[in-house]
């Protein structure tokens, strides 16, 4: 996505009714704001001499809105001190910290590389500095800082409401290359906001070398050209004391998938075997086969357990388990009560 791209559609009306819009923000709560649209003089609108592109004055607070992807652009600075965050330039640095509920996030315009509380992540789109202003893709806020961004079509307004941020942030450092002898893009996740912080970093630390431990298992089996790893992470059920994290993808175009699951309270991986009752855990051995360990499940946002099965062909499936299968022992009953 470029500047030009976004300057052009904002122009054209993606975002416009009849020309540049003008932004009020609204608090309306410590951890809600509102931001409405309103209609300006279309005179605002100003074409570069160079090429041709479309600039729009005074927009320095405007969100954009991109129809053709569905994607929402916020602008960096007036969202998060609205919110009661900050966000400052670190010259030395040459980044933009954004600072908010113990989170630190360091961004440059144009790259999606970021220093995420001292870890190293990839953002899902690089941030893009539009006439004087840094914006960043709605992910970004949502994901990073825990909240929830919902835009409606009709009104053009933007609602960001923040959860308690008692929950862990789940952000992805992508590890990729391009050899002679195959290629492979894949998602490490990095976990941060545990209360314990030695914790959090081996935790971060192991599971950094597990995904490279799997990516030169895979280079050493592999060696031709069009060998391709593509793995992607998915973040389940997490709460502050309970996170199920989904691995899937495809390795030389055959399905792949495997999962972790961690009891953040205890500070452990768990399997099959810990958290269901014997009942339960017969009914999901007959379904998946006896090994059932943490790699073969994993738990959906709404706590739906799913099986990881083999197939015939050597890739994986998912199978969810019924209710009635999914029996908890009593260790675990709470924390799947949201």
């Amino acid at each position: 996505m470029t500047v030009k791209k976004v300057a052009i559609i904002a122009a054209a009306g993606a975002v416009l009714l009849a020309g540049a819009l003008t932004l009020s923000m609204t608090l309306i709560t410590r951890n809600k704001i509102e931001v409405t649209a309103t209609e300006t003089s279309a005179q605002n609108e100003t074409e570069q001499e160079e090429g041709g592109v479309k600039t729009l004055e005074n927009m320095e607070n405007m969100p954009l809105y991109f129809e053709d992807t569905e994607k929402l652009l916020l602008p960096l600075r007036n969202t998060m001190e609205a919110l009661g965050g900050t966000v400052k330039w670190d010259t030395e640095k040459k980044q933009t910290a954004i600072s908010y509920r113990g989170r630190t996030l360091r961004v440059r315009s144009g790259e999606r590389d970021a220093v995420l509380n001292g870890y190293a992540v990839t953002l899902p789109e690089e941030p893009n500095m539009i006439n004087g202003c840094l914006y960043v893709d709605e992910e970004v806020i949502s994901a990073y800082y825990t909240g929830e961004v919902r835009f409606n079509h009709e009104t053009k307004q933007v609602t960001l409401e923040m959860k308690d941020g008692t929950e862990p942030v789940v952000a992805v450092k992508e590890l990729t290359a391009d050899e002679e002898n195959g290629g492979y893009s894949v998602d490490v996740p990095v976990i941060v906001g545990l209360n314990d912080a030695n914790y959090e970093k081996s935790l971060n630390d192991s599971l950094m070398q597990q995904m490279q431990d799997y990516i030169t298992a895979f280079m050493a089996e592999e060696n031709t050209a069009d060998s391709l790893l593509q793995v992607q992470v998915t973040t389940g059920f997490c709460t502050k004391d309970f996170l199920s994290i989904l691995w899937e993808g495809t390795r030389n175009g055959m399905p792949v998938r495997f999962a972790k699951n961690l009891d953040l309270l205890g500070q452990r991986a768990v399997t099959l075997a810990d958290m269901l009752t014997q009942t339960s855990l017969e009914a999901a051995q007959a379904q998946a086969g006896e090994d059932c360990t943490a790699e073969q499940f994993y738990l959906t946002a709404d706590g739906e357990l799913i099986l990881i099965e083999r197939n015939a062909e050597g890739g994986q499936t998912i199978e969810p388990l019924t209710a009635e299968q999914s029996i908890w022992r009593k260790k675990y009953k709470g924390i799947f009560t949201k």
